[in-house]
């Protein structure tokens, strides 16, 4: 693209202290249109630069999900890290996590607290289950995600023959939450242009205070992003939407 023809995200700034695959995807997505995406990492690094396949040391898989972004190392136990974030946060438009429920408030980063340095801050939280209830906490990688949601089970209908479904080598839930948490972003920030707000883009439950342009964009779950709807007799599934709850 040339400077008369920036990408669409041109000059949006995004900290992304996600890792794994669900945030990465999504803050990938964004720097791909243009966005200027720094990458959080701690000392030791995401845990996707040691994943198989190696390159010349270095994990493939990280660098298809991390392409186009920037990177800094925090130790976010260190007080003058968090003092840093905060510096940070001032100054982006977008902050991107998917660390268990609880961590980021305990880091004293979540959105109350971001949002006091930066009214206008759209922050982003992926997350299994949502941000609050009985299955907040419970830990949310795909292949968990697929068997919890009925996905297997649906997966396994087109596996004649078969009294268990085959390992899925793709993992869905992440790159779907991913997508649909890039979608929740998107909208945040087109409502920031006509309320001058920013907002967090989270679990909300009930879905009646989505109405009228009520409340946040849509809950970014894991869970969601591959629900399904295992139906009886043949055990033929079909995945619903996100927005049709559990």
């Amino acid at each position: 693209m040339t400077e008369t023809n920036p990408r669409p995200l041109h000059g949006l700034r995004v900290l992304d202290f996600s890792t794994t695959i669900a945030g990465p995807h999504c803050s990938r997505l964004l720097a791909d249109m243009g966005a200027d995406v720094v990458k959080v990492e701690s000392p030791d690094g995401d845990l996707m630069r040691s994943r198989p396949v190696q390159r010349d040391g270095a994990g493939t898989m990280f660098g298809q999900l991390n392409a186009g972004k920037r990177s800094i190392v925090l130790d976010l136990k260190r007080p003058e890290s968090i003092a840093a974030i905060k510096k940070l946060a001032a100054k982006v438009d977008v902050v991107l996590e998917n660390y268990r429920p609880g961590v980021m408030k305990r880091l004293g980063i979540d959105y109350p607290e971001l949002a006091k340095v930066n009214p206008r801050l759209v922050y982003c939280a992926i997350s299994g289950y949502g941000q609050t209830g009985p299955a907040a906490g419970r830990p949310a990688y795909a292949p968990v995600i697929h068997a919890s949601t009925g996905y297997d089970k649906a997966h396994l209908y087109y596996q004649q023959g078969r009294e268990r479904p085959d390992n899925c080598g793709i993992f869905v839930a992440d790159y779907a939450s991913g997508s649909y948490a890039m979608g929740g972003i998107l909208a945040a920030l087109y409502q920031r242009n006509a309320t001058g707000k920013g907002q967090m883009v989270d679990d909300v439950r009930d879905p009646g205070r989505h109405a009228a342009g009520r409340g946040q964009p849509r809950a970014v779950r894991l869970r969601d992003a591959v629900a399904a709807d295992v139906r009886t007799g043949r055990g033929q599934g079909r995945l619903r939407h996100a927005g049709d709850g559990q």
